[in-house]
């Protein structure tokens, strides 16, 4: 019989109901938009990006040129807060400078390493650097690592931040130096990363960089709803090693499904396999796929052509702004199980009665806990001693119940610690009676392995810790 789901407050001995629980459950927020990168033959300035909602903390932007113009061009960003950022078409010293306005997207995560809510993950961060690849000067790496591995190889996008070097005055002049970011090596656990300079030689790098890194699963496919009631599709995808130069065409590669529309995508190269360097430029899009082409710098040569790379990219079906956070409801019950006089049949609550607090949570929200972050925190009245091994409660001395649960809830018990302080340290250790209970226990702590699951379409992702008790 599943145990009743009633909040604490209605459960069947007052006295012995205590108020639940401390949780570590972070959030983060996300927004893919729309945007122009306006004409700057007529208008000679820079774009400013307003975010859909301002974000807590100042996130991490990407955004993919297109092949608008046909000079070779990318797109540079700088004056990233929290409320918007600024973009601007760049050129190489072979060029002019100003550039025809290019209609595009971008893709802002709050810094850190973070789940989905299909399970995919996708991570955010910074790294400042001097490195640059330019194959006339040198090329330097760095080694990035991601906050915790994935499980596969991701998909990643990666864009400078700053404008630490600029020494032109772009978009009235070509920008110097030149540059975009070089990924490579792209791993489970890290990737490589650099200044791209391609052929471009004019102008230096003499301050850092702030480079920004995004990697979201391959494959993930996944839905949402947004902080303005929207249902969001989102994907992301690491293309096969087919993206080639600006002169050899365009290049399409298929989202993991099709969407109902034209979504907005951004996308970086993956590899640099061509020593030329090179940058990614949209050519194409539609619902189920789309076109990319490597562009080069024409500074030192006039051709564009490039060899094959792979390419990360990230698609939304709309413009969103979403909290992904985890919204958990508890919950406490009493349940008498026994005395020593009535034994099960109508149970009192006398010295020696035997009975257990069922504590239950349930995942409403978008997103589940960072892993392992999840920790129930539960005081203990005087009147009760708890049990501390398996003889007082089998499967003890924590149960975790999962019977009731729509949907794996993707946890299971990880450490059970001990406080006879009131719960200011958990660093006691039991010494049992005969019976297995323990009365200077007054405050008990789970941390619970794995992460809860976000709701999904069978419902609320669950669980209950069932603590047996005595009455003292």
């Amino acid at each position: 019989m599943p145990r009743d789901p009633r909040p604490a407050r209605l459960c069947r001995l007052a006295p012995l109901c205590v108020v639940l629980v401390s949780l570590r459950v972070p959030a983060f927020e996300m927004e893919m938009g729309a945007v122009t990168a306006q004409d700057t033959f007529t208008t000679p300035a820079w774009t400013t990006v307003t975010f859909i909602r301002p974000f807590s903390l100042r996130p991490v932007v990407a955004v993919l040129p297109t092949n608008d113009g046909g000079d070779p061009a990318t797109i540079r960003i700088r004056n990233v807060t929290t409320a918007g950022f600024e973009l601007l078409q760049v050129e190489a010293a072979a060029t002019d400078g100003p550039h025809v306005a290019m209609p595009t997207a971008y893709v802002a995560v709050e810094p850190g390493d973070h789940l989905l809510p299909d399970g995919s993950r996708v991570a955010a961060l910074e790294h400042s650097t001097t490195s640059f690849a330019n194959r006339l000067l040198s090329t330097t790496w760095d080694t990035v690592f991601f906050p915790t591995p994935f499980t596969g190889t991701p998909a990643v996008l990666a864009q400078i931040q700053t404008m630490a070097n600029e020494s032109q005055n772009p978009p009235a002049t070509s920008s110097a130096p030149f540059m975009d970011v070089g990924v490579r090596s792209v791993g489970t656990a890290s990737l490589q990363v650099t200044l791209e300079r391609a052929e471009s030689t004019a102008g230096s790098v003499t301050a850092a960089e702030r480079v920004g890194i995004v990697a979201i699963t391959n494959g993930a496919n996944l839905s949402f709803t947004d902080t303005l009631g929207n249902n969001i599709v989102l994907q992301g995808l690491l293309t096969a090693t087919n993206v080639q130069g600006w002169d050899n065409g365009c290049f399409v590669n298929s989202y993991p499904a099709p969407f109902s529309a034209t979504p907005l995508s951004v996308a970086s190269a993956n590899t640099r396999s061509g020593n030329n360097g090179g940058w990614v430029r949209r050519c194409s899009q539609g619902s189920a796929s789309i076109g990319l082409t490597i562009d080069e710098d024409t500074d030192t040569d006039s051709e564009r052509a490039h060899i094959a790379e792979a390419a990360g990219v990230v698609a939304a079906s709309a413009a969103f702004h979403a909290t992904f956070a985890p919204d958990l409801l508890v919950s406490k019950n009493y349940n008498l199980l026994s005395d020593p006089y009535n034994g099960a049949s109508n149970p009192k609550n006398i010295p020696s009665a035997d009975g257990e607090y069922v504590i239950g949570i349930a995942n409403r929200g978008s997103a589940s806990p960072d892993t392992d972050t999840l920790v129930i925190t539960d005081d203990l009245p005087a009147q009760v001693r708890l049990c501390v091994t398996a003889s007082c409660q089998a499967g003890g001395p924590v149960v975790l119940d999962t019977s009731a649960s729509p949907v794996p809830p993707g946890v299971t018990i990880g450490t059970v610690a001990y406080s006879n302080d009131g719960g200011s340290s958990y660093t006691y250790v039991p010494i049992p009676d005969a019976d297995g209970f323990d009365s200077a226990v007054d405050a008990v702590q789970v941390t619970m392995d794995g992460a809860l699951a976000p709701i999904a379409p069978g419902g609320s992702p669950s669980f209950e810790l069932v603590l047996a008790v005595r009455i003292n």
